[in-house]
């Protein structure tokens, strides 16, 4: 009988994982793009960039401070495999690729322009 509730249980969480695979495969990811240059029009133009590319960018604005040099990209969601495909995706190094997990924050990507955003769209 305990041999049958491992097996239950290895199926399940065999279960999870692949539907978590799914999940996170079919769902469209959703980013914003910030402003961190303090130039007019970057963040517009990664954010046209990146909905060519297809992915869903649902907010932009400013970041809280227009002094970023090398643009930066925050996993929000704990998949750092979507924050670097977006990152690669731009062509920024994959060292500016941090995470900030917050369960309760509703993005999946956050990308932080920086002053390099002209080296980036292409």
């Amino acid at each position: 009988m305990s041999f049958s509730l491992i097996l239950k249980l290895q199926n399940l969480n065999s279960y999870n994982k692949l539907d978590n695979s799914k999940r996170i495969l079919s769902k469209p990811v959703q980013v914003e793009v910030l402003n961190g240059c303090g130039l007019a029009g970057a963040a517009d133009k990664v954010t046209n960039f990146l909905r060519n590319k297809k992915f869903d960018v649902v907010q932009m604005g400013n970041y809280r401070t227009f002094d970023i040099d090398e643009s930066i990209v925050i996993d929000r969601k704990g998949n750092i495999k979507i924050a670097e495909d977006i990152a690669d995706s731009l062509g920024i190094n994959r060292h500016n690729v941090i995470q900030q997990v917050n369960k309760n924050y509703l993005l999946d990507v956050s990308v932080v322009v920086g002053k390099d955003y002209k080296q980036l769209i292409r």
